[in-house]
């Protein structure tokens, strides 16, 4: 089972959190869109292969992991 969830930062910025249920646990993947008046950016996050015991952990981790990023590299929005 695949779920997605896209997280409001702000008017400009998105969190974008996939989580999917493997068969040694569940994997997380997130991403940061930019939506700017010209088009839409999306920046990948690396992939962590780790495996969490349920659904919730693992997208808890993934939004940790964007705003963590978000924080770094772009203050103004986090």
């Amino acid at each position: 089972m695949v779920q997605r969830k896209d997280i409001a930062v702000n008017d400009e910025y998105t969190l974008a959190v996939v989580t999917e249920d493997m068969t040694d646990g569940w994997a997380v993947v997130a991403s940061i869109k930019h939506r700017s008046p010209s088009g839409e950016q999306t920046t990948e996050l690396p992939v962590d292969n780790r495996r969490y015991s349920s659904q919730p952990e693992a997208e808890e981790s993934g939004i940790a992991q964007a705003r963590d990023w978000l924080s770094k590299n772009i203050p103004h929005a986090a």
